[in-house]
């Protein structure tokens, strides 16, 4: 019977989804003709209980779309216990106050609501799109999630059990094994570096959900965004109405910054035909000034264009690899750059010797000036399509600029932060990040030697 109940409390959560989805399907349609938006205006709620959340209001979109983010996430996972905060992240809509799993299932699935929760480093968040005049009951089910979910026994056994059959399926990939070792090498023994295990995810209680969500779930460290036909008094009721009955300091650790480990190589020997190379060096927090800098050598070495130096000279000009990128991963007080290439295993000596070459010309030469334009070009112009360009989008992108403590006039201001970066400016970015040994994973076969 309890597998029965199960089954109907997942296959009732991927239909409401999917009935979401149809139905938002002719406003993604209807959203591709027309521009990106770019000029918000964002105005900051205060409820009567002090809560705080920006918002964008539009009448004539049929959906409101609310984002949330706790701060403190599975950096917060006990040593021994990895694994707990995503856990208990998949169990919040799985059963609240008095409505046991399939109870709060079906109430939710009934109101065609959207309702998702996830786990990051350092945040726990989640998002709420509804229809605007159909509020009532996703609110009431958001604010019993929240407030106090239930950690069920069968649940908790049941996304346990999910969790563990997950963690030994990626034990058969190569590439999840090499970037598990890739990330312990990296960070050592600072939370990001230690691996989720099927003895860490078995080593988590219920009690340890439970005291994990009395300290995080609290109004001193919430985020929140909100976009749609909701004006600002009716969300400032809402705001109280879902979060205002949590507690009101939180008890989060804090968490310092890992110290990166560099020079180092990690090899996943394993016989294919390919082979995968990235290469770590360091980078910048997304709440320094060189953010914007690093960010265009990023792009410059290995973006989306396909006019990247990495694209144009491991692929065009000695057709070396399947592809190429370079990646900024920017957290709110550290980062990293990460240059990543796939070739053939008879070539893989030779695409990593010619790799470290082009990053070696970039350190000594620095972007030429159609390159750092080009790049420009690309970072002002995409922001609005990959931030921007749909109601949860801008909800998402209102909670993570008041995470990194911008203004809300920062998109009118980020042209001019991206336009002011001078040449020099990346030519010396350049030579700070890329002139330190990176940490190297290398997914493949043993290298070859070349001819």
């Amino acid at each position: 019977m309890r597998m029965q109940q199960s089954m109907l409390a997942i296959t009732m959560k991927m239909s409401r989804r999917i009935s979401f989805r149809a139905f938002s399907l002719g406003l993604v349609l209807f959203a591709l003709v027309i521009p990106a938006r770019a000029d918000l205006d964002i105005v900051e709620v205060t409820s009567p209980k002090g809560i705080k959340a920006w918002l964008v209001e539009d009448q004539t979109d049929p959906i409101i779309a609310i984002s949330f983010a706790f701060l403190g996430g599975t950096n917060e996972d006990p040593k021994g216990k990895e694994g707990m905060v995503d856990l208990m992240t998949s169990l919040l809509d799985n059963g609240a106050g008095d409505l046991d799993s399939d109870t709060f299932q079906q109430r939710l699935y009934e109101t065609g609501a959207d309702l998702s929760f996830r786990a990051s480093p350092d945040m726990v968040s989640g998002r709420l799109r509804v229809l605007a005049g159909e509020t009532e009951e996703p609110l009431e089910l958001l604010s019993l999630a929240m407030k106090s979910p239930r950690f069920d026994e069968p649940e908790f056994n049941r996304e346990k059990a999910v969790a563990i059959s997950d963690v030994r399926s990626d034990s058969n990939d190569p590439d999840t094994r090499g970037q598990k070792a890739l990330m312990a090498a990296l960070y050592g023994d600072h939370p990001l570096g230690r691996p989720v295990t099927e003895e860490t995810l078995a080593a988590v209680t219920r009690e340890d959900l439970a005291n994990f969500h009395k300290k995080v779930f609290a109004r001193s460290n919430l985020i929140v965004g909100v976009v749609g036909a909701i004006d600002p008094a009716t969300l400032e009721q809402m705001l109280d109405q879902v979060f205002g009955d949590l507690p009101e300091k939180a008890e989060v650790a804090e968490i310092p910054p890992p110290q990166l480990n560099f020079g180092k190589q990690v090899r996943e020997v394993y016989d294919r035909p390919q082979t995968s190379i990235s290469f770590v060096y360091p980078g910048v927090a997304a709440t320094s000034p060189d953010i914007y800098s690093a960010t265009l050598l990023a792009e410059v070495m290995g973006g989306s264009g396909l006019s990247s130096r990495l694209f144009t000279e491991l692929r065009e000009k000695r057709g070396l690899t399947y592809g190429a990128y370079a990646g900024l991963d920017a957290n709110i007080d550290w980062g990293d750059l990460s240059i990543g290439v796939s070739t053939g295993a008879d070539r893989a000596a030779e695409t990593m010797r010619t790799t470290r070459e082009v990053i070696r010309q970039m350190v000594e030469e620095g972007p030429t000036e159609k390159e750092l334009a080009d790049a420009k070009k690309y970072a002002i112009g995409s922001y609005a399509i990959s931030q921007l360009s749909s109601t949860s989008q801008i909800a998402n992108t209102l909670v993570g600029l008041q995470r990194l403590g911008r203004g809300r006039d920062y998109i009118e201001q980020r042209v001019g932060l991206f336009e002011a970066v001078t040449l020099d400016d990346v030519k010396e970015m350049a030579k700070r990040l890329l002139s330190v040994e990176p940490t190297v994973l290398i997914v493949g076969p043993e290298l070859k030697a070349e001819n």
